[in-house]
């Protein structure tokens, strides 16, 4: 039996398994989010730290969208649902510093690249 919840992804109300992901929820609600080492197939590493989403009224920080479920996000005190955003100013000065951090200690001599 699936234990269905609403949740808001980037202003957008939708329904998903409480078991997924945050990716996952994203991807069923149409919103890319951006990542190195998520795979569906593959057990979650969380070491990228590229798939990060803003947890509103959880910690003031960014999370992994692959490593926290959809039943883990709480809503907000006054019974409003959990919501996600992908796109905030929070959200995107993060990804650069991942983006920035990776660019820096690459090789460059790379033989994959």
């Amino acid at each position: 039996m699936s234990d269905l919840r609403k949740i808001i992804i980037d202003g957008q109300e939708v329904e998903v398994d409480g078991a997924l992901t945050l990716i996952q929820a994203c991807e069923q609600a149409g919103v890319e989010v951006p990542r190195f080492c998520y795979h569906e197939r593959l057990s979650i590493a969380g070491n990228c730290r590229m798939c990060l989403v803003e947890v509103v009224g959880g910690p003031p920080k960014p999370a992994a969208s692959c490593a926290m479920q959809v039943r883990d996000v709480r809503g907000g005190r006054n019974g409003e649902l959990p919501e996600i955003k992908t796109n905030s100013p929070m959200v995107k000065k993060a990804r650069e510093g991942v983006m920035e951090f990776l660019l820096i200690n690459h090789p460059l001599d790379c033989p994959i690249c």
